[in-house]
């Protein structure tokens, strides 16, 4: 199961630089439609979009795009978010642990992504740094519970850090969420 899972991370890992890297501009496309909004609807002030799975929800900034929302497969659940300016991409891979502790995942994670160093744990979690097609990487690795979450962030870690930091919420899982 676990190699299933490593496989699935390594995937959305290598796959974030270039995602960082496509612009586009949704809102552009969307004030060229040509429909009427309802005056009622024009009234009501939007709020900020919310993406929302079992383990977390995050409330979308203006400047961040998901990619892939959080999405359900076979037991795993995984979400993609960009920044627009192209500058940081964060991922979050969510499954099942099985008998393996964070340790032994962070360290599978990290021989796979080829980190230099091995994992250090930190605020009871595991992260490594790592280099993909050129651009600096960052993991993390926690457990809550049966299940893990790897988080990676690709690019301007300051920018990903601070998505994670004000715009991702795990009510019932926060030991999941990098501890920053």
């Amino acid at each position: 199961m676990l190699k299933h899972i490593l496989a699935f991370g390594l995937a959305l890992c290598l796959a974030a630089p270039a995602l960082a890297a496509e612009k586009t501009d949704d809102a552009a496309a969307a004030a060229k439609t040509t429909d009427k909004v309802p005056e009622a609807a024009e009234a009501a002030p939007k709020g900020p979009e919310q993406l929302t799975c079992k383990y977390y929800t995050v409330t979308m900034p203006d400047d961040w795009k998901a990619i892939m929302a959080p999405t359900e497969n076979q037991g795993m659940t995984s979400a993609i978010f960009a920044r627009t300016a192209g500058s940081a991409v964060v991922t979050m891979v969510v499954g099942p642990r099985g008998v393996a502790d964070g340790k032994t995942i962070a360290g599978m994670f990290a021989e796979q992504f080829k980190a230099e160093k091995p994992p250090v744990e930190k605020n009871g979690q595991y992260t490594f740094s790592f280099t993909q097609q050129g651009m600096p990487c960052q993991a993390w690795v926690g457990t809550e519970g049966d299940v893990f979450m790897v988080t990676t962030v690709t690019g301007n870690r300051k920018d990903a850090q601070a998505f994670i930091r004000q715009s991702v919420k795990s009510a019932d899982y926060p030991k999941l969420l990098p501890q920053l």
